[in-house]
């Protein structure tokens, strides 16, 4: 029991100075992945496409850069219904490097007022980013 302690004590030692998300090796051999945390910060989390024809699909970006230390990895990008379609880099951003996530709004059969979000999942505290677009869809 003192054994595991003591392993579970160093390795929790040695994880704090770790900056990557690589394999880590416990004195036994074995290989764990602790995933490192990192912050995240969007230029915008809303935006407004004003008025949109119905059945036009509209294409617009969030521009985000990794703030930490380690290696921002979006894991995924989740959407509320159909209509919403992102596009996002699943390789890991470098601190200090930008990424783009890439949003498509189907607008057909969509008429009225659209209040939609977009939801990131990464490496970061807390793990959800929530992003939001709005539109009026003019009917045909």
């Amino acid at each position: 029991m003192l054994l595991i302690m003591y392993l579970i004590g160093t390795s929790a030692c040695q994880l704090k100075n770790k900056s990557d998300n690589a394999p880590f090796k416990l004195d036994d051999g074995s290989e764990i992945v602790v995933e490192r945390k990192t912050t995240i910060n969007f230029d915008d989390t809303k935006h407004d496409l004003g008025q949109v024809n119905e059945g036009k699909k509209v294409v617009f970006k969030y521009e985000a850069t990794n703030t930490g230390n380690v290696d921002l990895l979006i894991h995924e990008v989740r959407v509320a219904c159909g209509c919403t379609t992102p596009k996002f880099d699943k390789k890991p951003i470098p601190p200090g490097k930008k990424t783009t996530i890439e949003v498509t709004f189907d607008s057909n059969r969509r008429p009225g007022v659209q209040n939609k979000s977009v939801i990131v999942i990464a490496n970061t505290e807390p793990s959800n980013t929530v992003l939001y677009f709005t539109c009026i869809v003019i009917p045909k």
